[in-house]
Formats: C-alpha cells, structure tokens, sequence
C-alpha cells in the first residue's frame, strides 16, 4: 500500500513543498481540513492529493 500526502503549489503553479505522509485517503483529507488555512498564510494555492505516484485530484485553497 503507498502512502497518501499532499503537494502544495503557489499560485504560479510550482510546488512548494510535501505534506506528511499519511496512512490513507481519509486521514489525509482530515488533516487537509484542518491546515488548509495555514496552508495559504505559507502561500500555498492550490494542493493535489497522491498516493505514491498516483494523482489523485488538485483543489484550490480559497473559497472563490
């Protein structure tokens, strides 16, 4: 099984850097549900979910 974990990208489009690594989908959500705030103080824009090398989907951080 890989692990779940998030890049971070600003608003350019480059990442910025990795999240943790999480067990599953669920856990890594989670934790993006508690972060995404201080994600875009770091200046994160958008994120994308992957296990391993699999993309999963990219979100945005704001609410527009």
């Amino acid at each position: 099984m890989s692990d779940f974990y998030w890049v971070l990208h600003n608003e350019a489009g480059s990442d910025l850097r990795s999240s943790d690594r999480f067990e599953n989908k669920e856990d890594a959500e989670q934790w993006m549900g508690r972060e995404w705030s201080s994600l875009l103080e770091e200046g994160a824009e958008t994120v994308t979910l992957f296990e391993g090398d699999k993309k999963h989907y990219r979100m945005g951080l704001r609410s527009e």
